[in-house]
């Protein structure tokens, strides 16, 4: 065998075990690249999802200062009706009428006007079965809370303020569930504000939330919306 041949048949010898040795050595080192995109993935999948979580939420919190946004729904919820002293829920007892609630505090003299102007409107609008009814609540921790130990005093001063304010529409206040706040009351519709005033229609969708307003024409605007004028 001549020096060429010879040095021919090295190199074909040397081929494979140089690339066996390669390939592996690259293997090794993609693996833990491999593995690191892994475990990667799964914690940014989970923190776009949080984050996607997170954007309804404060979107909420934004829509409405005080009780529900437009669009949302009047629920069941049952009340203590403060001359009768009947427990029931109000809402319902409505049924498909459209409907105005004003929630305020005993001791807001603003809320007491509220009062008055709502009852007048109640009343132009009976014909098209328009009703309305105050819904008198404790403020406690930045929130419209169910009374628990005030609560037969509260009735007694709500009853008296119908009677002194000489308004036909039914004062209530948030019927406790034994000795525990009214849950549905208090996580459903979230008042956080005296004199938020909420109007729903025949449905129960409200068509007007507003917080203290200066005067009822928006009001009056939503409710021709539904019912005519």
């Amino acid at each position: 065998m001549n020096r060429t041949s010879t040095l021919l048949l090295t190199a074909l010898l040397l081929a494979p075990a140089c690339d066996s040795g390669d390939a592996p050595a690259a293997a090794d080192e993609a693996k833990p690249a491999a593995a690191e995109a892994k475990a990667e993935k799964p914690a940014e999948v989970a923190a776009a999802a949080d984050a996607d979580a997170e954007e309804p939420a404060e979107a909420e919190a934004k829509a409405v200062a005080s009780g529900l946004a437009l669009g949302d729904k009047f629920v069941a919820f049952d009340i203590l009706n403060c001359d009768s002293g009947e427990q029931y829920c109000q809402v319902c007892r409505f049924g498909g009428s459209p409907k105005i609630m004003a929630v305020g505090t005993i001791d807001d003299p603003d809320f007491r006007k509220d009062l008055q102007d709502l009852d007048a409107i109640a009343k132009k609008y009976a014909d098209k079965d328009v009703k309305a009814f105050a819904v008198i609540a404790d403020a406690q921790d930045g929130k419209l809370a169910t009374p628990l130990a005030s609560a037969a005093e509260l009735q007694e001063k709500a009853k008296a303020l119908r009677t002194e304010l000489n308004i036909s529409i039914p004062v209530v206040i948030p019927a406790a569930e034994g000795d525990k706040p009214n849950a549905r009351w208090e996580e459903h519709y979230q008042v956080s504000e005296s004199r938020t005033i909420m109007f729903a229609d025949g449905r129960n969708q409200v068509q007007y939330s507003q917080v203290a307003p200066s005067d009822y024409a928006e009001l009056d605007k939503a409710i021709q919306a539904v019912v005519g004028s």
